[in-house]
């Protein structure tokens, strides 16, 4: 298991949830989900606080190759015979109880220090292998205290105008150092999939990338020396971006519904079309109700007076009275149909 796997099982085997463990150590919602998709690594501060709170060494934590243990039942504090034996006198056993503490705080504090010496031999064994192999990539895994490497960034996300179904991604990055020689691009990452550009150098690096519209991805500058060497470091990391850049739209009967006469059937009421905006550059342009018959459309009705530019939630009513269609209420189906401001549509059906 990875370290954020084992972050993971912990803090659910605790009943807590990421914003809780978060709080507890100080620290973000967004920072856990980070580590727990290992898309960050905790701190050695944070590694020595997850340990405590959760009961196992850090070396437990970050060794792939160790397993979580389950807690050992609390043993019995009889022995055989022990019922036979002589009862001691209070003072020895509070005696024994300092001893046993105090020993298993020495146990504690050993084993703590043996898991950071551990960490950091493996550290110093990765540097030795690096630098016996020549040029190699080194990344730069994004910790707590994010775009260490830069000393300036910025970012900009929008649908991307001419395929409306991408984002455009706009990304500037300044690394606090600068080596001659190096080239640079940047690469967005979404799980297996990544896309890149070449990063233009004008005191700094920026570039323009359109990726499909993903759920997450993370930027990252890549510079790669005459040698060989490539650095890679984080620049940003997005998340619920689907969410953020598409509209969500449901509808339903707010009054009137479907009704059959044992001849025809009738659709009228109030319609209530729910919208919800989740960046203001996404917006609503125009939005109807429409009715099918066996999957095909056979009547609409435009939604009025929608606005442009609003975000948050919305909420529309719209008025229809489709009366004495022949058939049985099963042929029938109704559809809210809603445009936004960069032509795609989203609709939500709803029924009897």
């Amino acid at each position: 298991m990875t370290t954020g796997e084992k972050i993971a099982v912990l803090r659910k085997e605790q009943g807590m949830s990421q914003e809780a463990l978060g709080e507890k150590l100080g620290l973000s919602r967004q920072a856990v989900s980070k580590w727990e998709a290992d898309q960050a690594v905790p701190t050695m501060d944070n590694l020595m606080e997850l340990s405590k709170l959760f009961d196992v060494p850090v070396d437990t934590l970050l060794r792939p190759d160790a397993e979580l243990m389950p807690k050992a039942e609390d043993s019995d504090e009889s022995w055989p015979g022990a019922e036979n034996q002589p009862v001691r006198n209070e003072n020895r056993k509070w005696k024994i109880a300092a001893i046993a503490a105090a020993g298993l705080l020495c146990v504690s504090v050993v084993c703590s220090a043996v898991s950071l010496w551990r960490v950091i031999v493996m550290q110093n064994q990765i540097d030795q292998l690096r630098l016996q192999s020549g040029p190699s990539t080194i990344y730069y895994p994004q910790t707590d205290n994010e775009n260490s490497d830069l000393a300036d960034w910025s970012e900009n996300i929008e649908v991307d105008p001419d395929h409306n179904e991408n984002l455009l991604v706009t990304v500037s990055a300044v690394p606090k150092e600068m080596r001659d020689g190096e080239t640079a691009k940047f690469v967005v990452r979404s799980g297996d999939q990544s896309w890149e550009c070449d990063a233009e150098n004008k005191n700094g690096y920026s570039g323009e990338i359109s990726v499909p519209l993903v759920d997450t991805f993370s930027v990252y500058l890549t510079l790669t020396s005459t040698d060989g060497e490539i650095r890679n470091i984080m620049v940003a990391s997005e998340y619920d971006l689907k969410q953020r850049f598409s509209l969500e739209v449901r509808a339903w009967w707010e009054n009137g519904s479907f009704s059959f006469n044992g001849k025809t059937t009738s659709a009228s009421g109030n319609v209530a079309t729910y919208i919800y905006c989740g960046d203001d550059s996404v917006t609503p342009v125009s939005g109807r109700i429409l009715l099918y018959q066996n999957g095909k459309q056979i009547k609409e009705k435009k939604i009025e007076n929608i606005e442009t530019g609003v975000g948050g939630d919305v909420y529309y009513y719209t008025q229809v009275d489709w009366r004495n269609m022949e058939g049985g209420l099963d042929q029938y189906q109704m559809k809210a149909e809603i445009t936004d401001n960069y032509g795609r549509v989203y609709s939500s059906e709803f029924f009897h």
